[in-house]
């Protein structure tokens, strides 16, 4: 086996504009985030995933860029760039940046330049259509963010598309200058040494249908644009072109944010021989959404509904080699508010869930403020909120007739601005992230839960994670936590997740009890020892244990 530099690698997302402001503009920068590095490194992380840091108008927090060739101004400069990377390096730290190449800015100088004239050179880089004869949309199309996926231009009479935000034009892939620009865009990054790529709506970038209306469920207008531009038949010319032109000229790591991928391809995508190293996949946190992505009409799931979401992705990387582990990210809400119940909710809960996925098999990912128990925001009013998916869900809800308090109520419990709330520092104002005004409110709970604070208790959350990291990195059990198979057990246990992971005769058992009532299990193993757990005292008897409310226990088999 041909291993990789990345396996044994835990990874840190930042999301820059919330981690740490070094000049007090109220907003985080490169420089804060090398200021942070030491912290990272005591914590035990390998590479760092960076949200957008290009050029960008900001319209969906830099996941709109105008230029991929130069840094936000708000973020810093080129020069600070390299320098985090090279700080990193000096760390045993790599930088995966963000690529985000299904769309561009609406001030992107090729959108400009295609905008300009049907005539122009650069008019084919994205996708524009005629009106119907009525002049309205070419098709039925509902954006992601709400609203049609077509955006109309006076001067040419024609609409362009966007999969996303309006001014985020989507690019069109059938033409192969744009792949060959994007991918000349990608090697300078990967020139700079850069250790590679989370590769943003990638399964977005080939459109199907011919541009026909998408047949409505109900009586709705609008259909949602997954139904064209998900994952569409051909997409994987284009994916195996952007992996030989890029990726694969290079030891980096790649992980792809891929919805709408079947389990049955996944080998196809990620592996080995797949597209990407490492897939993002959404079942297991997507659980509490409907179909149509509307946030305030949740679906209700259960433990059985999550268990079976892991089960289905492990089996496959059983056979392929490794998942992105994950449980909240830039775009989800914080796990321990969709995962346990509010007031249930403790340092217990929140090392519940860590044990849960971090002994998978996969690639772990720590999304910023996860290892210190950060957790959802309850702003009061949709004025405090900036996340562009959030205000148009919220305004979706009131035009079908919600009350507004419902509207709110579905963004406490989904809002993208919930993992976007200021990283959680110290006690001082603002949580220490800035001694501005910040970008966006601070949690009002940074009093009690911050790295400070986490810092100094022996038994904190982020000295536990700092012990599962060693466990995963530097332990007897470290090749059966990497290399492992994934074994599933108690599969129809309504309230227990367990698995067991196995490699050269070693096995090990996780349990975790996901609700607030001690469970009594007996097992058909005999146990050698407790290698770690969220409680101090495990009620072990033989073959007999008892699990705690939220208790999570990781045993060695004999």
């Amino acid at each position: 086996m041909n291993k990789k530099w990345w396996e044994k690698s835990i990874v840190y997302q930042i999301y820059p504009k919330s981690f740490y402001d070094s000049d007090n503009d109220g907003i985080g920068d490169l420089k804060g985030i090398i200021s942070k590095l030491d912290y990272l490194k005591d914590l035990g992380i390998d590479v760092i995933w960076l949200s957008p840091v290009y050029k960008s108008p900001m319209a969906d927090n830099g996941y709109d860029v105008s230029d991929y060739y130069d840094i936000e101004k708000q973020f810093g400069s080129m020069e600070d760039m390299n320098a985090l990377i090279e700080e990193g390096k000096k760390r045993n730290i790599k930088i995966i940046m963000d690529l985000v190449i299904n769309h561009t800015s609406d001030e992107h100088a090729w959108f400009i330049e295609s905008k300009a004239s049907k005539d122009s050179p650069k008019r084919d880089y994205y996708i524009w259509r005629d009106p119907k004869e009525d002049g309205s949309q070419p098709n039925n199309w509902e954006s992601i963010f709400g609203g049609s996926a077509w955006k109309y231009d006076e001067v040419s009479n024609q609409y362009y598309l966007h999969v996303f935000a309006e001014k985020q034009p989507d690019l069109n892939w059938e033409n192969p200058k744009v792949r060959k620009d994007l991918y000349q865009m990608i090697n300078y990054w990967l020139d700079k040494g850069i250790g590679g790529f989370r590769v943003d709506a990638i399964t977005y970038i080939k459109k199907g249908n011919d541009f026909k209306d998408l047949k409505p469920n109900g009586k709705e207008k609008l259909v949602h644009v997954n139904g064209a531009c998900l994952n569409q038949e051909g997409i994987e010319e284009f994916l195996a072109e952007l992996k030989e032109n890029t990726f694969a000229k290079y030891d980096i790591l790649t992980v792809a944010e891929a919805p709408g991928v079947p389990k049955e391809k996944l080998s196809r995508y990620a592996g080995k021989d797949g597209f990407f190293d490492l897939l993002f996949e959404f079942e297991h946190v997507d659980l509490d959404i409907n179909a149509d992505g509307k946030w305030y009409k949740p679906r209700k799931w259960t433990i059985l509904d999550f268990k079976s979401a892991i089960k289905k992705s492990q089996e496959v990387y059983n056979e392929i080699g490794f998942g992105a582990l994950y449980l909240e990210n830039h775009d989800q809400p914080r796990s321990l508010n969709k995962f346990i119940k509010e007031e249930d909710i403790s340092l217990v809960s929140a090392k519940m869930l860590a044990v849960t996925y971090f002994f998978l098999k996969g690639i772990p990912f720590i999304y910023q403020g996860q290892e210190i128990g950060m957790t959802n925001v309850k702003y009061e009013s949709i004025e405090d909120y900036d996340d562009i998916a959030s205000i148009g869900q919220y305004k979706d809800a009131l035009s079908e007739g919600y009350s507004k308090e419902e509207a709110l109520a579905a963004l406490h419990r989904r809002s993208r601005d919930n993992a976007r709330t200021p990283m959680q520092w110290d006690n001082s104002e603002n949580a220490g992230f800035t001694k501005g005004k910040p970008w966006l409110k601070v949690n009002p709970n940074y009093k009690d839960i911050n790295v400070e604070a986490n810092l100094k208790n022996e038994n904190s959350l982020l000295n536990f994670y700092k012990n599962l990291i060693r466990l995963r990195k530097f332990s007897k059990y470290t090749d059966v936590i990497v290399y492992g198979k994934y074994i599933k057990f108690l599969e129809e246990h309504g309230d227990v997740f367990g698995y067991i992971r196995e490699y050269n005769g070693k096995q090990i058992l996780i349990l975790s009890n996901f609700t607030d009532k001690n469970i009594q299990l007996k097992l058909d193993y005999n146990v050698r020892e407790v290698i770690i757990s969220n409680y101090e005292n495990i009620d072990l008897n033989n073959k007999n244990i008892e699990l705690k409310a939220y208790e999570a226990v990781v045993l060695e088999l004999v």
